[in-house]
């Protein structure tokens, strides 16, 4: 079974920017491009705010029956690590 979530997001430069998760034989891929831009750049993982950006996408469709709740799950721990993995402000020692 292939699941595709596709979004867009403007970029700081105003230019839109589309953004593709897809789920296809157990593994999740993730996709961008930008409007100007007709080849799509593979990613291992999409930045934190992408990421909680495509679970919003993938809970509508879940309210819609049409997504499972397991993939929102996998998709809520790769966010959970993400937010681990962030440098916290003013965690470094002083010098």
């Amino acid at each position: 079974m292939k699941n595709k979530h596709e979004w867009h997001d403007w970029a700081e430069d105003g230019e839109q920017t589309y953004y593709r998760a897809i789920l296809h034989a157990g593994r999740w891929e993730f996709f961008s491009t930008r409007k100007s831009d007709p080849e799509w750049e593979k990613h291992t993982i999409l930045p934190l705010e992408k990421m909680e950006a495509l679970r919003e996408v993938m809970w509508n469709k879940h309210l819609r029956r049409r997504v499972p709740l397991k993939h929102i799950d996998y998709i809520d721990q790769l966010i959970s690590d993400l937010r681990l993995a962030k440098p916290g402000d003013g965690d470094s020692p002083s010098a």
